[in-house]
């Protein structure tokens, strides 16, 4: 494999509730194709109990798969290579540490727990990278095995929706027996019914605009309903197809053309909920997307290699959004990154992604408190919908800003999340520098390691322009000692 291959070849791993999916592709003249794909049916929505544990015979069936997959990953660079977690992972994040160091230790790259938001952000972006014809408004539709999302959008999204509801979620609140029809009770009716309930304030989402789906459960159903070829779902194929599996008595005597056996056992579900999305959102002919969220994850990687990172867009809308004073973020960072840089040259590009945009962010929370600005911005930035941005990216982002100044509070610390006290220090030396907002050199300081704590040359005639400084740097000397870490001050 060539080095220009490799500049061009992504793997983009979704770690779904029903399916692990994976896809290595590389752009040839800016056109993606896709050179390897791989899925492995886990069902791991199957595995998660009323208290969000994971049962261990299901966490190995899915580190099963990983072992599969992992050689595909192994010859990429580390940021050419995305794996993300949806529901499930989501549902059970606080629980599922062992599980994800594992699979990490098997695939050798970090896994990423996304929110509902950002995986309809990735789904509409892999819809749209198949899509053709001139830009329209378009109704993205699609159901996973533990959330549905809908996005509404023209070239980019303008509506995002996640659902909780999906085919192996509903396959366990519904047919849970493996019945159907049972008579009186029709759990096939009573699963559509539910997603229409679900839906009822999104009814608007499909007006005037062309529908598409993406994924299994209407890939499935295009099968079915096409002689496995995938066109078009029409409103009234859909309607006997669900009339003919309503009918049914268990979901094992459902016998359908061109029906995968795996997916028959969370078919009768998925049905159920793509038919009460054609029902409530009133959908007369629903086009089928052979793109989804793994072609998106790559479509990501690449543009953040190539300055498109929608993370950074994210971060400009939150400054512009809460009236940040743009001058002193760029202040703060560019300092921030100074003493990193003295710190540690090698630093990872990532890190130091995280740094700039902390200290871009460091005063959101003036918008609304002057007094508890920092709790308030930490809170914002932390459950923000930051298209782009990972849950662990965002709570280390958080922390950042939540610490900028005063007492470190402590923190638990989890897959994902392992706050970085170089970061962290950088971080609040540099607001100290600038404090007042003013510009102000530190080419007169030198900040180093020192054993596990740390160490900050000064020129004493640069303090005795600020004495301010040398007050607050003093009282930094104290936060630091109270986390048993060593800042030591010296003046030269």
């Amino acid at each position: 494999m060539t080095t220009d291959t490799v500049a061009e070849r992504y793997a983009a791993l979704d770690l779904g509730s029903n399916s692990f999916h994976l896809l290595l592709a590389e752009f040839r003249d800016q056109r993606m194709v896709r050179l390897h794909t791989d899925r492995a049916m886990v069902r791991l929505a199957e595995g998660l109990d009323a208290l969000r544990n994971l049962d261990p015979a299901v966490a190995e069936r899915a580190l099963e798969a990983l072992r599969r997959f992992s050689p595909v990953l192994q010859d990429l660079p580390l940021e050419h290579v995305r794996v993300v977690g949806t529901n499930t992972l989501r549902c059970a994040a606080d629980n599922a540490d062992g599980f994800l160091e594992a699979a990490e230790a098997i695939l050798g790259v970090p896994i990423e727990i996304i929110s509902g938001i950002e995986e309809a952000r990735l789904i509409y972006s892999g819809v749209m990278a198949a899509a053709e014809g001139p830009p329209r408004l378009r109704c993205v539709v699609d159901i996973g095995g533990g959330s549905t999302e809908l996005v509404r959008g023209v070239e980019t999204p303008k509506l995002l929706q996640s659902v909780n509801m999906g085919c192996v979620a509903f396959t366990r609140q519904f047919f849970d027996n493996g019945k159907i029809d049972a008579g009186k009770r029709n759990n096939f009716v009573r699963a559509r019914r539910a997603a229409q309930a679900e839906l009822q304030e999104l009814r608007h989402l499909a007006d005037d605009a062309l529908v598409m789906g993406a994924s299994g459960t209407v890939k499935s159903v295009a099968r079915v309903l096409n002689n496995g070829e995938l066109d078009p779902i029409l409103r009234e194929d859909i309607d006997a197809l669900a009339d003919k599996v309503a009918s049914c008595k268990s979901v094992d005597k459902i016998d359908l053309p061109h029906l995968d056996p795996e997916r028959r056992p969370v078919f009768a579900a998925g049905l159920a909920i793509l038919h009460g999305i054609f029902r409530e959102l009133d959908i007369q002919e629903m086009q089928v997307s052979p793109y989804a969220i793994r072609e998106g994850i790559v479509h990501d990687l690449s543009g953040r290699l190539h300055g498109g990172d929608r993370r950074a867009d994210s971060v400009r809308a939150m400054m512009e959004h809460g009236q940040i004073d743009a001058t002193q973020a760029e202040r703060v960072a560019n300092t921030a990154l100074q003493f990193l840089g003295q710190l540690n040259p090698l630093t990872p590009v990532s890190q130091c992604r995280i740094l700039r945009w902390a200290a871009d962010l460091h005063e959101i929370g003036l918008a609304l408190s002057h007094s508890s600005f920092r709790k308030l911005g930490a809170y914002m930035i932390e459950h923000a919908d930051l298209a782009g941005f990972g849950k662990s990216e965002q709570e280390n982002l958080a922390y950042l800003v939540r610490n900028q100044r005063g007492d470190i509070k402590a923190v638990r610390e989890h897959y994902g999340f392992h706050p970085n006290n170089d970061l962290l220090l950088c971080l609040r030396l540099a607001c100290i520098v600038h404090r007042d907002h003013i510009d102000r050199s530190i080419d007169s300081l030198q900040l180093s390691a020192d054993g596990p704590g740390y160490k900050l040359e000064i020129a004493e005639d640069w303090l005795y322009q600020y004495p301010a400084i040398e007050d607050l740097l003093n009282l930094e000397v104290d936060c630091w000692e109270e986390k048993n870490i060593k800042l030591k001050l010296s003046i030269q």
